[in-house]
């Protein structure tokens, strides 16, 4: 397995969760230090939220016992004491009984049913008694997790390898709990617009018409395709343009009165409409699901919103632990649903400054977050993993399992529409050209001119080959690098081309094209001397391969990758060498 096992196995310090909390506002004090006015309330907003949490201010203090515990004790047998410090969970058992009369209990007995048909109960677990959407049989292990999921009281996570069906699996939990629930109020969060868009858009998929006239989307999607052509109706700029009209069909000379009088949405520097705080809350309390990154929750609540029954944290393992906490902080229960297995919340170069700053130990345990340690420690019935993924060809599904998952993922698919099905190298000798030039202290160019030469090459071919074949469908393309200057050569060079015919071609790096897939990936190594630090993290390894769901095309210097014995990157230098190029070939 990869090096940050090692690391976060050797971290034996007893520390507990609070301490924690306090490591990161220490951080984010010190990054307040130099934040400019865009990114200072958003650290006002992180530091609020976790000196709430600290005190036990949040919706459900069952969240904080867990976190307390299990951050820093593993699970035993027969269950845990989870009450915090100073605090007995069972100290009724230490007062006096007093037996009531039979006719009193049988009155109380009688109120407290009728309270729960009227109100639902106020429990939040559910037991489905059978799927709602079709992908799911009522014996199929991912229902069984999902229900798992439903049924507890106050959290559980998911983890989610590549292809395994998260979306899906969310879209269920959502369903699920409206058709128990009716009233319940769900949030959907995560640390990207993206992954909030497509929950939100295939729950608008799967949903009944009256569940979507209730979906908000705040403040509007990122994503320009959509799987169901009403989404876009759900965002919170058309429900408030919506609710206006209806307001001036009723009531037109109120309503004009209400415009001119109260605040109305504004654009912002770069060309964006935004609502007014006064307005979001209240289209929030309007709404029963509602879809927001973590950093945007404060947006919609003040002191008198009514807290959520549920929410939902999306891609939780790249969230820093602020940004979950602020998603639970305002809900009852919570699900958080990600992969420890891949990458990290990423920390840009002002915050990474900040970092470094700090005590070594503490700039570790921010760096690898809380997730895993949460997976590890959890009892077994407040988490599990889906296992049976519905994206890579067998030969790539079977490397990811077998080096990330322990053997354990199954493989839906085993045939693809087209003859690019290959798992391999297009690999070259470097003969003295070397990626960096630079060489000690000196700035480091990470652009490999060959790298991009090969590609392109095998992308032409690629497309001929489809064409002559008459393919009447597009193929995705994904050109994937760890570095960013390699990633804009790749686009200028790209830019000299005109695949659009037959390929649709995207280009990034590692870490953004977490959450994405394309039928074909190329992955560019770049460097072809010096240190490896970039792949040493397995965990952007496994992002980069699992992307694909049919072919990957690692390009670089075989012998270089293989010169790391690093257990992946030996891994793959034992996979076969599909072209060994010469400079003098592309």
């Amino acid at each position: 397995m990869g090096e940050h096992h090692s690391t976060l196995r050797l971290e034996s310090e007893v520390i507990d969760f609070v301490e924690h909390i306090d490591h990161w506002l220490e951080y984010l004090s010190e990054l307040m230090r130099n934040a400019d006015e865009e990114t200072m309330p958003k650290l006002k907003r992180q530091i609020r939220y976790l000196l709430a949490f600290r005190t036990g201010a949040n919706c459900n203090i069952n969240h904080n016992r867990l976190l307390q515990y299990y951050y820093s004790n593993p699970a035993q047998k027969g269950g845990d004491n989870i009450s915090l410090s100073g605090e007995r969970l069972n100290a009724d058992d230490d007062r006096p009984t007093y037996k009531s009369k039979p006719d009193i209990e049988a009155k109380i007995k009688a109120f407290m049913d009728e309270f729960k048909v009227r109100e639902g109960g106020t429990s939040i677990a559910i037991r489905p008694l059978a799927p709602i959407q079709s992908n799911y049989k009522e014996g199929d292990p991912a229902f069984k997790l999902i229900s798992k999921a439903l049924a507890t009281e106050d959290l559980f996570f998911m983890q989610g390898p590549p292809g395994t069906g998260k979306t899906t699996a969310i879209v269920e939990i959502i369903l699920q709990t409206i058709k128990a629930k009716p009233g319940a109020r769900i949030l959907i969060s995560s640390e990207t617009h993206v992954a909030v868009d497509n929950a939100f858009d295939r729950l608008a998929d799967q949903c009944p018409p009256e569940v979507l006239d209730l979906m908000l989307r705040y403040p509007q999607f990122s994503i320009t395709e959509f799987e169901n052509p009403n989404t876009p109706q759900t965002d919170a700029l058309s429900r408030a343009d919506a609710l206006w009209q209806k307001a001036y069909s009723v009531a037109p000379e109120l309503t004009m009165n209400l415009w001119e009088t109260l605040e109305q949405s504004k654009t912002n520097d770069i060309g964006k409409m935004g609502l007014p705080r006064w307005q979001a809350r209240n289209l929030a309390e309007m709404h029963q699901v509602i879809g927001v990154t973590c950093n945007q929750i404060d947006h919609l609540v003040d002191d008198v919103t009514e807290m959520f029954d549920l929410a939902i944290v999306d891609e939780c393992s790249k969230a820093t632990m602020p940004e979950w906490i602020m998603a639970m902080s305002v809900a009852k229960k919570c699900i958080l649903v990600g992969d420890h297995m891949q990458l990290p919340p990423t920390f840009c170069a002002e915050e990474a400054e900040a970092l470094t700053k700090m005590d070594e130990h503490k700039e570790r345990l921010i760096r690898n977050g809380v997730i895993e340690r949460l997976f590890e420690n959890l009892p077994v019935d407040m988490k599990g993993t889906l296992g049976k993924q519905f994206r890579m060809l067998p030969d790539i599904g079977h490397f990811i399992s077998h080096h990330f998952y322990k053997g354990e993922l199954q493989h839906h698919r085993t045939t693809t529409d087209h003859e690019f099905q290959d798992f391999g190298w297009f690999t070259y000798n470097s003969n003295g050209y070397r990626v960096p030039a630079q060489q000690g202290n000196e700035k480091k160019i990470l652009v490999n001119d060959f790298e991009i030469r090969i590609i392109m090459a095998q992308l032409a071919e690629i497309f001929e080959r489809l064409k002559r074949a008459g393919a009447t469908k597009k193929l995705s393309v994904a050109l994937i690098t760890p570095y960013r200057a390699q990633c804009k050569a790749l686009r200028i060079t790209l830019s000299h081309y005109d695949f659009s015919e037959m390929l649709a071609v995207e280009v990034d790096t590692v870490d953004a094209f977490q959450g994405r897939q394309a039928d074909i990936v190329f992955f560019s190594f770049v460097r072809n001397t010096g240190p490896a630090t970039f792949y040493a993290d397995d965990r952007r390894m496994n992002v980069a391969i699992s992307r694909a769901r049919d072919a990957v095309y690692l390009v670089g210097d075989i012998e270089y990758i293989r010169s790391k014995r690093l257990p992946v990157l030996y891994a793959l230098a034992s996979l076969p060498i599909l072209i060994k190029h010469r400079k003098e070939d592309v």
